[in-house]
């Protein structure tokens, strides 16, 4: 990575901080590698203007992409007994691509606790297609 662009990446001060976002965004991968873990953070507040720039591109970033640093995410969040944020990045995005995506998500993860996590019932994929269901009939 270019050494002027990696220390020049913009902060995102705020959820309105909607400026912040776009420029992280154009910036693209690979040049904002270093920030992907903050961008899957910002995605996963629906509520937050910041979340309608983050949330499209990180959602249309390939897997193997996506898979190191939402690793990252789950390790982190874990470590700071965040449950939400992981259930959110369940939701959002790990169960949302499939058992393929949290192969290689897992195959990344490197705490024994973070890897225990694809093993509980409530972040399952069957859990995830069932509340899907119940959703989509809600809606109908």
């Amino acid at each position: 990575m270019n050494k002027d662009i990696k220390e020049s990446l913009p902060e995102i001060k705020d959820k309105f901080d909607t400026d912040g976002a776009e420029q992280l965004v154009l910036i693209g991968y690979p040049e904002n590698t270093e920030k992907l873990s903050e961008l899957i953070f910002w995605s996963c507040w629906p509520n937050d203007p910041v979340c309608w720039v983050t949330f499209p591109y990180i959602y249309s970033l390939r897997d193997e992409i996506l898979a190191p640093p939402m690793a990252e995410f789950l390790e982190f969040n874990l470590s700071q007994g965040q449950n939400d944020l992981i259930t959110d990045v369940f939701w959002l995005f790990i169960n949302e691509r499939g058992e393929q995506f949290r192969t290689l998500v897992r195959s990344h993860v490197k705490s024994p606790e973070c890897n225990a996590l694809f093993m509980l019932e409530k972040y399952s994929l069957d859990e995830y297609k069932s509340g899907r269901e119940r959703f989509e009939q809600i809606g109908n």
